[in-house]
């Protein structure tokens, strides 16, 4: 049984440890992350440092050679759950 919160994805998520690369329009610059998880609709995302991660951004994961446009749902200043929008 599991408790805490209902799950309210609509897709499975699969745990990763894939680096990506976040960019954005200036003044903000390429920053490094980790993919947490993904799934059809998103991602999670977990960062080195303190990040001022945009609302939209362009998400690269060079060991996939894929290339996402993404819009940031939430955080909690530890982990960012994004949305792809392409």
């Amino acid at each position: 049984m599991r408790v805490g919160l209902p799950e309210r994805r609509s897709c499975e998520r699969y745990r990763t440890d894939l680096e990506g690369w976040i960019t954005a329009d200036p003044p903000h610059e390429p920053q490094r992350c980790t993919i947490w998880d993904l799934s059809e609709k998103g991602v999670r995302l977990v960062f080195p440092e303190l990040a001022d991660v945009p609302v939209e951004f362009q998400l690269r994961i060079p060991s996939q050679a894929a290339v996402a446009q993404v819009r940031l749902v939430w955080t909690d200043g530890h982990f960012y759950g994004a949305r792809f929008t392409d």
